[in-house]
C-alpha cells in the first residue's frame, strides 16, 4: 500500500448514492484528466489533468475582485467580463481569485486530494450503501494516473468493497495491469470501430483502445461490459453495428451498454473557455435506441438501453 500521508490526486467530484455505475448504491469518484477530447464530453471539466477556473458570468457583478487578487496576473478585464489567460493560471495552486470572487461567477473545477481524505470518504460512505454497493473510479480516465487508482482499489478490494472503472481504453496495457488484482467490474467505452472516424470526433486513434479490449478480455477474470455512447450520424448506422457485434464476439464477450446522447454538460464548455463541437448533434429517440437495441440482439449481443444495465 502507497503512503497515504504522501499520495494525492485530483479529482472533481465524488458522488454518492449512485446507482447506474455498477451493482447497488455506490460511490462514485471522478478523476480528473483524459487522453480523449470527444466532442459530445459531459464533462469537460475532467479532460485537464489540473485543477482550473470556471466563469459563470450570471453570476459575475463585475466588482473586479479576481483581477486584484490574482497573484500571477492571469485575469485582465474585457468589456464586461473578465479575461482568464488559461495558459498561466493553469499553474496556479493557490486559487485566490475564486476565493475573492464571493458572488461565485469563479469556481474551482477540481481540487487535490489525499489517498487518506478519499479512503475517510468511502468508509464514511460503506454505512449508506447496503448489501450490494461500493466504489465506481471514473473521469476523466481514471487509469490516466496509475498509481493513484491502484492505491485506491487495492484498499477497497482488501476491504471487502466491490470495485468498478469506467475507462475511455486509451491507455497503456500496462496501466490496467496494475489495477487488475484489486477490479470486480470494468465498463469500457467503444466509440467507433472506424479509426478515421474515431480520430475526428475524440482527437485519438482507435487502435489502442481496440487492442486493449481484446486483452482485457482475455486476462480479466471480472465482469467487462462494454459501453457506446449513440451519437446520430456518427456511430447509429446499422453498419457500424454490425461491425461492432462482430468485434464484441471477438473479443468473446457478449453485452454492451448503449448510452443515449445528452446536453446536460453544454454549459461547463463556455464556463471553461472551450468550444461545445456538439451543439448541433440531436438527441436520439427512444425508438431509435431500440432499434440499435435489436441490431445488436439479432447478432447475439445482449444490449442495454440506459440505465437499464442488470447489475
Amino acid at each position: 500500500m502507497a503512503d497515504t500521508k504522501k499520495l494525492e490526486g485530483t479529482i472533481f467530484d465524488i458522488q454518492g448514492f449512485s446507482v447506474h455505475d455498477g451493482p447497488g448504491c455506490r460511490t462514485l469518484i471522478f478523476l480528473k484528466g483524459c487522453p480523449l477530447s470527444c466532442s459530445w464530453c459531459c464533462n469537460p471539466e475532467g479532460m485537464n489533468p489540473f485543477p482550473e477556473v470556471m466563469f459563470n458570468a450570471s453570476n459575475c457583478i463585475s466588482d473586479f475582485n479576481c483581477v486584484k487578487a490574482c497573484k500571477l496576473q492571469a485575469i485582465t478585464w474585457e468589456n464586461t467580463h473578465p479575461l482568464i489567460q488559461r495558459n498561466i493560471c493553469h499553474d496556479c495552486i493557490i486559487f485566490d481569485c475564486t476565493t475573492a470572487c464571493y458572488t461565485g461567477a469563479l469556481q474551482k473545477a477540481g481540487y487535490k486530494i489525499s489517498l487518506d481524505q478519499i479512503l475517510q470518504q468511502i468508509r464514511r460512505d460503506r454505512n449508506f450503501w447496503g448489501d450490494k454497493g461500493g466504489i465506481t473510479l471514473s473521469g476523466g480516465e481514471p487509469l490516466a494516473r496509475p498509481e493513484w487508482a491502484v492505491a485506491i482499489l487495492q484498499y477497497c478490494y482488501n476491504a471487502m468493497i466491490h470495485t468498478a472503472i469506467e475507462t475511455c481504453g486509451c491507455i497503456p496495457f500496462t496501466h490496467y495491469e496494475k489495477v487488475l488484482p484489486y477490479l470486480d467490474w470494468i465498463f469500457f467505452d467503444l466509440k467507433h470501430m472506424d479509426d478515421a472516424l474515431h480520430r475526428e470526433k475524440t482527437g485519438k486513434s482507435n487502435r489502442l483502445i481496440l487492442k486493449n479490449a481484446l486483452r482485457l478480455a482475455t486476462q480479466f477474470t471480472g465482469r467487462l461490459i462494454f459501453r457506446m455512447p449513440v451519437i446520430k450520424g456518427f456511430n447509429d448506422n446499422k453498419v457500424h453495428i454490425l461491425q461492432l457485434a462482430t468485434f464484441i464476439r471477438k473479443t468473446g464477450k457478449n453485452e454492451i451498454n448503449i448510452l443515449p446522447l445528452h446536453h446536460l454538460g453544454r454549459e461547463k464548455y463556455a464556463m471553461l473557455g472551450k468550444e461545445y463541437r456538439a451543439s448541433q448533434m440531436e438527441i436520439p429517440t427512444q425508438e431509435e435506441m431500440e432499434n440499435i437495441q435489436a441490431w445488436f440482439t439479432a447478432e447475439g449481443i445482449r444490449c442495454y438501453i440506459g440505465s437499464n444495465t442488470p447489475f
